[in-house]
Order: structure tokens, then sequence, then C-alpha cells
């Protein structure tokens, strides 16, 4: 199953909490298989920090439906 994910400029994800964590635990990762609502809540994101850097991002799902996290380190770094 494909999800989509939310990372900063500073290589760290959006939790469900929306704060900004490292890929230590995938299952407190904000995540969804809609990408227009991850657009979404980039958009909202946006609105409260105008010098946010984060994009949307594309990632797969382990069996659990979490996001797979280490195929993102080189995404993080692009």
């Amino acid at each position: 199953m494909s999800l989509f994910i939310i990372l900063n400029s500073r290589g760290e994800f959006l939790d469900k909490q929306l704060n900004w964590v490292s890929a230590d635990d995938a299952s407190v990762i904000f995540n969804t298989p809609h990408r227009d609502v991850a657009l979404n809540q980039l958009i909202e994101l946006n609105a409260r920090d105008i010098h946010l850097r984060a994009r949307v991002v594309h990632c797969d799902s382990d069996g659990k439906g979490r996001p797979l996290l280490s195929s993102m380190a080189d995404a993080s770094t692009a």
C-alpha cells in the first residue's frame, strides 16, 4: 500500500500530534493513503509558518500500514 507523509527540509517527519520528529518510530508519523489529504495538511502548516520548507513524500507501507521510513533516508537528503 502507498502512503503520503510530510517531510521538512531538516529531514524531520510530521507526527500525528503535528510536531516535527526524527524517524525513530513509524507508528507516530502522520500518514495518509490520499495525496490530497497530505497536501491540505501541508497548506495548513504553511499558513502557520510561512517560512516552512516541507513537502509531501510518497512512500510504501509495511504489513501493519505504517510508513517504511528506512527508504526515506535518501529522500531527506534530496
